[in-house]
C-alpha cells in the first residue's frame, strides 16, 4: 500500500477502531444519536481517507486534498445529531465528539500512534469528568439540581413540549436518562434539571404535567415540599 506497508495499516485501523469506540461507548451509554458504531465508522473511515492521502505521495499526489474533504465532509454528520426545538439546542456535544473522532482517525492514519491515545484520553476527561465538574459549578453558582422522574405518553410532541417549557421556565436540563418502562405504554425518563432560585420545584413539576406528561416526582425526597411531592398523582 503505497509507502505504508499493509501490516502497519491495519494496525493502525485497529488502533482507530479501539480507540473511536472508546468515545463512542460513552455517548452509547448516555443514549445520544450517534453512539458506539457511528464513532467506530467515522473514525475507522477517517484513517482510511488518510491513508489514502499519504498514498498519492506515490502517485505524485496532493496528500492533503482528501484529508482537507474528510474536514469538510465530517461536519454534514455532526450537524446531523443537533436538533433544535425554540431555544433548546441539544446535540452539540455529540457532534463535537464525532468531530474529534474524525480528527483522532486521522491523526492515527498518519502513524502518530501516542498523539491518538493523549487525544483519546483527553476527549474522554472532558466528556466524562468535564460532566462532574459542569454539574458542581451549576450546583455552586446557578442555583439547585433537582432529579425528576417522568412518564410520557407515547408521542414525540409531548418530549417537545417539555422541553419548550423548561425553556420557558428557563430551566437547564442537565441529562436525560431512559428507565425501564416494564408492562406500560408509557415511557419513563428522568432528568436532572437546574433551576434558578426564583422558580419553585414545585412549579417544575406543575409546568410538566401542564406540558403532557403522565405523571412526575422528585426522584429523592426534597426538603422544600416532600408532602406534595409524594403525592403527585400519575396521571392527568
Amino acid at each position: 500500500m503505497g509507502a505504508i506497508p499493509t501490516g502497519e495499516a491495519i494496525l493502525r485501523l485497529l488502533l482507530t477502531m479501539l480507540l473511536s469506540g472508546c468515545i463512542g461507548a460513552e455517548r452509547e451509554a448516555h443514549e445520544r444519536p450517534a453512539g458506539l458504531r457511528t464513532h467506530v465508522l467515522v473514525g475507522v473511515g477517517s484513517c482510511l481517507f488518510m491513508l489514502l492521502s499519504l498514498a498519492m505521495t506515490e502517485w505524485r499526489g496532493d496528500p492533503g486534498r482528501i484529508a482537507a474533504q474528510v474536514v469538510t465532509g465530517i461536519g454534514f454528520i455532526g450537524a446531523g445529531t443537533i436538533w433544535l426545538r425554540g431555544d433548546v439546542i441539544r446535540g452539540l456535544t455529540t457532534a463535537s465528539s464525532i468531530w474529534a473522532t474524525a480528527a483522532i482517525g486521522m491523526v492515527i492514519g498518519a502513524g502518530y500512534y501516542a498523539l491518538g491515545v493523549v487525544a483519546t484520553l483527553t476527549v474522554l476527561t472532558a466528556l466524562i469528568g468535564l460532566r462532574l465538574v459542569e454539574r458542581w459549578l451549576v450546583q455552586r453558582v446557578g442555583g439547585q439540581v433537582h432529579t425528576v422522574d417522568c412518564e410520557l405518553p407515547p408521542s414525540p410532541e409531548v418530549l417537545w413540549q417539555m422541553l419548550t417549557t423548561l425553556g420557558e421556565l428557563r430551566a437547564r436540563l442537565l441529562q436525560v436518562e431512559s428507565l425501564p418502562s416494564g408492562d406500560s405504554d408509557f415511557h419513563r425518563l428522568r432528568l436532572t434539571v437546574n433551576l434558578s432560585g426564583r422558580i419553585a420545584p414545585e412549579q417544575l413539576l406543575q409546568a410538566l404535567l401542564r406540558a403532557g406528561a403522565a405523571s412526575a416526582r422528585f426522584s429523592e425526597p426534597s426538603p422544600e415540599k416532600p408532602d406534595d411531592i409524594q403525592g403527585r398523582p400519575h396521571a392527568r
